[in-house]
C-alpha cells in the first residue's frame, strides 16, 4: 500500500445539514463500494491503497456528489504517496486511540 488520501468533500449548495449529510453519505457509500480500506472521521475520510486506485476513488467522490444533486462542492485532499515503499497505515496512526483501552475524548 503506497498511498493514503484524506478526503473532505463539502457540498456548497446543500440547503440543510440533512442534505449535506445525505450527499456525504452517498460519497462514503461509493468509497466503501470501491473496495479500498477506509476510515470515516468527523471531518474527512481516509482511504488507503495503491496510488492509481486512490486517485480514481478521489475523482469519483466528486462525480458521486454531483450525481447526488450537488451543484457545487469543494473537495480537499491530503495525499501521502511513496512510489517505492509503503505508507504508514491509518491503524498505525490512530488505532491506539480506538481500541477500547483509550479514555474517551471528553475525559482528558
Amino acid at each position: 500500500m503506497n498511498c493514503s488520501v484524506a478526503i473532505q468533500l463539502l457540498p456548497l449548495d446543500a440547503s440543510s445539514d440533512e442534505e449535506t449529510c445525505r450527499i456525504v453519505d452517498e460519497v462514503i457509500a461509493a468509497i466503501a463500494a470501491s473496495g479500498v480500506s477506509y476510515y470515516v472521521g468527523p471531518f474527512e475520510t481516509a482511504i488507503e491503497g495503491d496510488y492509481d486506485t486512490c486517485m480514481e476513488v478521489l475523482k469519483n467522490c466528486q462525480l458521486v456528489a454531483a450525481k447526488a444533486g450537488c451543484g457545487q462542492m469543494m473537495c480537499y485532499a491530503k495525499i501521502d504517496y511513496r512510489p517505492s515503499g509503503d505508507v504508514m497505515t491509518t491503524e498505525h496512526k490512530v488505532g491506539k486511540y480506538h481500541d477500547g483501552d483509550a479514555a474517551p475524548a471528553d475525559a482528558a
